[in-house]
This record gives structure tokens, C-alpha cells and sequence, in this order.
């Protein structure tokens, strides 16, 4: 009895505390009870939806085979983008901004759509300088009222300008001499033609050092593969020219040789240089076939003699009518202010210019184009329409 009286009291104490406030309640909230959002609260969740993220931009330098981490003045570098636009959200403009001291190889390369529905590309960036930036990439997107610009990381660095005693200013991954054409030039100097191809290299900016007159007469110029004719006026005493490209699969520079040396097998290199006139070559052999079946059939007995004997006339007079083409050397003269070039092409290296007329010997004809003897016992090409 008194153990029921002593809990007994301490019951009427406990909720006389509580109803004084002294003590209060541990109450549990259990799992499925929802409370009601507050404004604020949904304010803040509202803010967080509309400034979602529509665009994403992931790039990726490509270094392939080259590990290092440094960058050559003239280096082309490879950049591959990916461009994800979520919600829906039409992209109204994509594009690189103002570029620091770089060239884009193909800025109009066109974008591929992937299966998760992401863009992708891969950019190729030439670098111009010793400190340079490649240009941000820009994309914008509409959803309804909603548009967003997102631009890409900035990529900058510095770069090695290369400076070799031959260097010819190109960066590649391999650099050929395909083949090439030394010939006379005048007294003192021979012209130089070369048959260029680089693999992922800035052929454009092949350059041979103290050369005035040099360039290229043609030219490909692209990114994985870049092919030219280049000409250059070299001084005849340097027998040995030696020129030097930089390697980036190995990081160092490469040699090319060549003998400055006149050689009539190396002449025909290409079409272009030294063309050959199909159609002159196969009349020439129609005309050397008649002549001799008609000096066949002379001998035929069963033949009348009258016509073995006209038939062998004729053979005669074609055969010396070949003799006399191949032989002769057509006279012409070129007009006053007639441009006269070292290849046969619209782009082509002025020899000279004609202040009045010239008196020339025609030695070929190459499309629109006549190659030509002058005086000085140069040869050159000039238009048709100039030449009288």
C-alpha cells in the first residue's frame, strides 16, 4: 500500500508540472506526416528551377602520340568539343568568339549529333605565337521566354618559337620531298621545284631562310594532309641545301637534303611543271605509223607500182613533216605589259614583264598557256591572248 500511494503522488506531481509549463511533452512527428510549405520556402525552390543549367560544354585536347606538354609556334593542336543542351531548349547560335594569336583550321566544320543527343566536333587551332589563347567557344539557347549563353573554359599557354639554322617553319608530324625539278635559271642562279606533302604540319608556312624569290605555285592546303609545288631561285654555288622541319612525334628536328645540281632525268616531276601535250604526242604517233605501213606496203609486189610509189612518196613527206615539228622552234612576239611566269598557272612567279614587244620562241603550249624562249636564254610561260 504504500509503495501504490508513493507512485500515486508522484503522478499528481508530474502533471501538475506540465500544467505549469515546467515540463513539456517529447512529441514524434511519424514518417508519413506532411507540413505544409511555408512561402518562403516555395520561393526559394521556384529560384532554384529557373536558374537550372541549360547548356554543357566538355572539351578535350587530343594530343595522340605527342605526351609533352609543350606547344611550337606554328603547332596545329586539336580540340574536341561536346555540347549537351537539356530540357528541350533549341540552340539558336554556336560559334567561337574573337581568337588571340590562333587560327581555326575549319571553322565550318559541321557538328554531329550523337546518340544521347549531344554535339560533337573536334576543331583543329594553329598556333601563331609564343603566348596565345584558343577562342572560346559560344553557345546560346532558347526555351520559351528563357534564353542562355554558355561559353567554354579558357585554354591559354605559351608556345616555342623554333629557330634552327634550316628551319623552314613547319611543324608536322612527318614532312616529304616527293620528288623535285632543279633547272637553270640564268648565269648565276638555278630555280628549284618541289613536290611538298605534311601530315597534320602548317605546310603553308614553308618558308627556305635567306631566299628572296620563293613560294608556292600550288597548293592543297589541308589538316590531316597538305600537298604544294614550290619554287625557289637558289644561288648555283650551294651544291648541298639542307632544310629542316620539326618533328612532333619525336620533338625534334628532321633533315631533308637535296643536291643543287641540274638533272634532266628529275625534270618531269608534274604535270604542272613540265606538262606534256597528249594530244601533240598522239598525232605524232598516228603520222610515225602511217609512214612506215605505207613504207611497208612499197614492197608489197602484188601492189600496182604506181601506187607503191605514191604510197612511199607520201611516207617520205610525213616523216619529214614530223621531223620538221619536233625540230622547229615557233617565232612569236609578246605584247607590250605581258606578264611572263615560271609555271603555267594563274598564281605563278613574274620572271619579267615586257615594257614593249618581245620577240620569243615558242617551245611548248600547256592549255591557255605558251612556254616561251627569251632572250636572256630564260624560259618562262605567258597567256595566249598575249602573244601575237
Amino acid at each position: 500500500m504504500n509503495n501504490i500511494a508513493i507512485k500515486l503522488f508522484g503522478i499528481s506531481i508530474l502533471f501538475a508540472n506540465i500544467a505549469f509549463g515546467e515540463v513539456k511533452p517529447n512529441i514524434q512527428i511519424e514518417p508519413n506526416f506532411q507540413a505544409e510549405s511555408s512561402p518562403q520556402i516555395e520561393s526559394q525552390n521556384l529560384e532554384s528551377q529557373n536558374n537550372a543549367k541549360l547548356i554543357y560544354i566538355k572539351q578535350e585536347l587530343i594530343k595522340e602520340n605527342d605526351t609533352s606538354n609543350l606547344n611550337y609556334v606554328g603547332e596545329i593542336i586539336a580540340i574536341k568539343y561536346n555540347v549537351l543542351v537539356l530540357d528541350n531548349a533549341e540552340i539558336r547560335s554556336i560559334g567561337f568568339l574573337e581568337s588571340k594569336n590562333v587560327s581555326i583550321k575549319n571553322q565550318n566544320s559541321p557538328w554531329n549529333e550523337l546518340e544521347d543527343g549531344s554535339l560533337e566536333n573536334i576543331f583543329y587551332f594553329k598556333i601563331n605565337s609564343t603566348a596565345f589563347s584558343i577562342p572560346k567557344l559560344e553557345v546560346i539557347a532558347q526555351k520559351g521566354e528563357l534564353e542562355e549563353r554558355e561559353l567554354s573554359q579558357n585554354i591559354a599557354n605559351s608556345a616555342i618559337n623554333l629557330n634552327a639554322p634550316n628551319y623552314v617553319g613547319v611543324v608536322a608530324k612527318k614532312l616529304e620531298i616527293k620528288n623535285y625539278s632543279i633547272k637553270t635559271y640564268d648565269e648565276n642562279n638555278n630555280i628549284i621545284v618541289l613536290d611538298l606533302v605534311a601530315e597534320f604540319g602548317n605546310l603553308e608556312n614553308f618558308k627556305i631562310q635567306h631566299i628572296k624569290k620563293q613560294g608556292f605555285e600550288a597548293s592543297n592546303f589541308g589538316i590531316n594532309k597538305s600537298s604544294g609545288i614550290y619554287y625557289a631561285i637558289l644561288p648555283n654555288n650551294i651544291l648541298n641545301i639542307n632544310l629542316e622541319y620539326f618533328d612532333i612525334n619525336t620533338q625534334s628536328y628532321k633533315t631533308l637534303k637535296i643536291k643543287n645540281i641540274v638533272n634532266k632525268e628529275q625534270i618531269n616531276i608534274n604535270q604542272e611543271i613540265n606538262p606534256i601535250n597528249k594530244a601533240l604526242i598522239f598525232k605524232n604517233i598516228v603520222i610515225l605509223v602511217i609512214s612506215f605501213a605505207f613504207l611497208i606496203m612499197f614492197f608489197i609486189r602484188k601492189l600496182p607500182f604506181k601506187l607503191r610509189l605514191s604510197l612511199f612518196i607520201v611516207a617520205i613527206l610525213l616523216i619529214g613533216y614530223l621531223i620538221f615539228t619536233l625540230n622547229s622552234k615557233e617565232g612569236a612576239t609578246i605584247k607590250a605589259n605581258s606578264n611572263i611566269t615560271i609555271l603555267p598557272t594563274a598564281n605563278s612567279t613574274i620572271i619579267t614583264k615586257t615594257t614593249s614587244q618581245m620577240q620569243v620562241q615558242i617551245l611548248s603550249e600547256y592549255r591557255n598557256y605558251y612556254k616561251v624562249l627569251i632572250s636572256d636564254n630564260k624560259t618562262g610561260w605567258v597567256t595566249k591572248d598575249n602573244v601575237e
